[in-house]
């Protein structure tokens, strides 16, 4: 299948956390930059320019548009993918990195076309979140599970029962192939709408966009125990006040939150639970 590429001439990194924020839930396939451009790639059949120009109206950033013929994506990211470190904590890696024997948890992540290797800022606050938390025998909800990465961690850290769900067939195929690589085969993660997940959690990941985010706090509201922790990310900074506006109309708190970049990771609890 070919490609949709967009190649967006930019001014800072910033514009390019925006065109990220703004774009990743259109079926985004993989994104570049450099100083001057960000190139985002998109399935050429699912493509739709009308609403691409919708999200982005407001930035005035020019943009050229061509077909590209079908992709080897993983020789793409097999010469950039680079291994991680979290917190001299968690090591996230490709097959073909040796082990890390430094750090507590070796997680092993093949991304394909999914979102969630751990070097996106939004990954690493979250996972930096994990890191900090107690998962013995909890229940945790990642949604919007991309790799899988973070529904993995938590249960390598005692997770009782994990699941998640991704809207990208894609994602869902990869985040239970990457479940196997670390043993972790007793996470469900599946294309299930958040209506038709059931039951309630202890710990709710939640790291997608700030869109989707405000759609469906209500129905994650309902998911959360009423001691549970909520873990937020894929908000730029600039989006603050509008998600604590947001946040606060459905009685939530905000416990704390980390910073890297224009990014934020927020954790949340009930009000008064």
């Amino acid at each position: 299948m070919n490609s949709i590429k967009l190649t967006f001439k930019i001014a800072n990194a910033e514009q390019c956390d925006l065109l990220t924020a703004l774009l990743s839930d259109l079926h985004l396939d993989g994104t570049e930059q450099n100083d001057e451009e960000f190139i985002a790639y998109f399935p050429e059949n699912t493509f739709n320019e009308f609403e691409v120009n919708d999200r982005i109206q407001s930035l005035h950033i020019p943009y050229s548009k061509e077909i590209i013929e079908m992709k080897n994506w993983n020789a793409t990211w097999e010469a950039n993918f680079e291994p991680i470190l979290i917190n001299n904590e968690v090591g996230v890696r490709a097959h073909f990195h040796p082990p890390f024997t430094d750090c507590k948890y070796d997680i092993v992540i093949t991304p394909k076309m999914s979102f969630g290797t751990g070097h996106h800022e939004t990954t690493q606050m979250m996972l930096n979140y994990l890191c900090e938390i107690d998962c013995e025998q909890k229940s945790v909800f990642d949604f919007g599970s991309g790799t899988g990465v973070l529904a993995i961690l938590a249960k390598l850290k005692g997770a009782s029962h994990t699941i998640g769900i991704d809207n990208d067939p894609w994602s869902v195929e990869n985040g239970n192939e990457n479940c196997i690589k670390n043993n972790c085969s007793s996470i469900e993660i599946s294309d299930k709408t958040l209506h038709e997940v059931e039951g309630t959690f202890d710990i709710i990941l939640a790291n997608i966009n700030l869109n989707v985010l405000m759609e469906t706090l209500p129905r994650l509201y309902e998911m959360l125990n009423n001691k549970g922790d909520l873990y937020l990310s894929g908000i730029l900074i600039s989006d603050l006040d509008t998600i604590s506006e947001r946040l606060s109309g459905l009685n939530f708190e905000i416990i704390s939150q980390k910073q890297l970049k224009n990014w934020l990771s927020l954790h949340i609890k009930k009000r008064n639970a």
